[in-house]
């Protein structure tokens, strides 16, 4: 091998021959960096991690029909938004925990979010869930937003909880005050599901309203969540003639209910709640000239219903047929709305960001967040069951001046 001459010296540098510069080629970048006295190249960027959100809801158990159609839709924005791009420059990773129908299944999932260091919560559906669920995520300081819970405890006192939905406390006064303007009823008959906050709770706002306005309730009866046989309530509130039937309860046990008072005889208008999802599935035809207080409907006169209803029907060829899962929709919009204000991850920041929304363009109407957490003047819609169709009746709104 020729011999390397140098002529080095203290003012001038060594010069290298051309043959010399090209040996680090064939051995790589890191010998070259190495020969030059720099150490190993720094690692590439990675790629940001992906916001992990999770959802809580019953995919599994008695609850799981109302749920499915929220866990559906849950996926279908979250997907809309990683195809726009994501949130923060990163995709959304949706982590779906299933609380089994229950209130311990549900805590157990809080606590599931909470080990796998989640950024908010999209969930639950049921308010006996969302209760369980509540107290555990907000000393976690975990942003959660139940769809569809519309117990008023589910954020009383917990500045980390929203809901997307209106409250009960609303929903049984407006369709109290339906029931007595609209159908001119001077009695009624409240049937709940002991085994259920929200049918219980509901059904006491109904009351309380219903002869605070006016009305006159000759019945308040009780039934066990797994009940299937009414006869004997049934018979009981018969020989009472109400002029509406109150029933806060879920699709099942609602639907058999009224199929069951058809057969025996009982006359009356059976009015419900927004539980009321697919309760043509149990109650048939029985459901016709029935009435129920709902979130949303096809017609429902708001523009990001429509942009929804296209990108539902874009993703699964067809339209969207449960009145609740809009309310996912808005949940996870929500929380898309208040990460990307918060411009960062901190959980304060985002739970600060959606404390101060105001006028956010929801599917099921605006929403301006109170200091519980709940959506301010949140309008109810009445949906009335008739030519074994679920048609648009009208909008209530709360707005101070405003009678339903």
């Amino acid at each position: 091998m020729k011999k390397i001459s140098s002529s080095c010296t203290r003012n001038r540098p060594c010069l290298l021959p051309l043959a010399f510069l090209r040996i680090p080629v064939l051995l790589g970048v890191s010998a070259l960096l190495l020969l030059a006295g720099l150490g190993a190249p720094s690692t590439p960027l990675a790629q940001e991690p992906p916001i992990k959100i999770a959802a809580i809801f019953s995919e599994t158990g008695i609850a799981a029909p109302h749920n499915l159609p929220l866990i559906e839709m849950t996926k279908v924005a979250v997907e809309h938004i990683n195809s726009r791009g994501g949130l923060l420059g990163r995709q959304v990773q949706l982590l779906l925990l299933d609380n089994g129908s229950t209130p311990i299944g549900s805590a157990l999932a809080a606590q599931k979010a909470i080990a796998e260091n989640v950024t908010a919560v999209i969930g639950a559906h049921w308010s006996s869930h969302s209760l369980a669920m509540a107290p555990l995520l907000q000393e976690a300081g975990i942003p959660m937003i139940s769809p569809g819970s519309t117990n008023p405890e589910v954020t009383r006192g917990k500045d980390y909880i929203f809901r997307a939905c209106f409250i009960d406390s609303f929903q049984g006064l407006a369709m109290a005050k339906f029931a007595i303007h609209e159908l001119h009823a001077g009695t009624a008959a409240v049937v709940t599901n002991i085994d259920e906050n929200y049918s219980t709770m509901l059904g006491q706002f109904f009351g309380n309203a219903f002869a605070q306005a006016g009305g006159r309730l000759v019945a308040e009866i009780g039934y066990r969540g797994n009940a299937t046989d009414f006869s004997a309530i049934i018979k009981e509130i018969e020989g009472k003639k109400p002029d509406v039937v109150y029933l806060p309860g879920y699709t099942r046990d609602s639907g058999l209910f009224i199929k069951q008072s058809e057969k025996i005889g009982l006359k009356a208008i059976f009015l419900g709640g927004d539980a009321w999802d697919e309760i043509e599935k149990y109650a048939g035809t029985s459901i016709e000239g029935s009435f129920q207080s709902a979130p949303w409907h096809p017609q429902v006169p708001f523009p990001e219903s429509e942009k929804m209803k296209k990108i539902f029907a874009a993703k699964h060829g067809r339209s969207i047929e449960n009145i609740s899962s809009p309310l996912a929709y808005d949940a996870v919009m929500l929380l898309a709305a208040a990460i990307t204000r918060a411009g960062s991850l901190d959980r304060r920041a985002i739970r600060d960001a959606l404390a101060a929304t105001v006028d956010f363009p929801g599917a099921t109407g605006p929403i301006t967040f109170d200091a519980n957490g709940d959506p301010q003047n949140k309008p109810i819609i009445i949906i009335e069951f008739r030519d074994g169709k679920r048609l648009f009746r009208n909008v209530i709104s709360p707005l101070p001046g405003v009678s339903p």
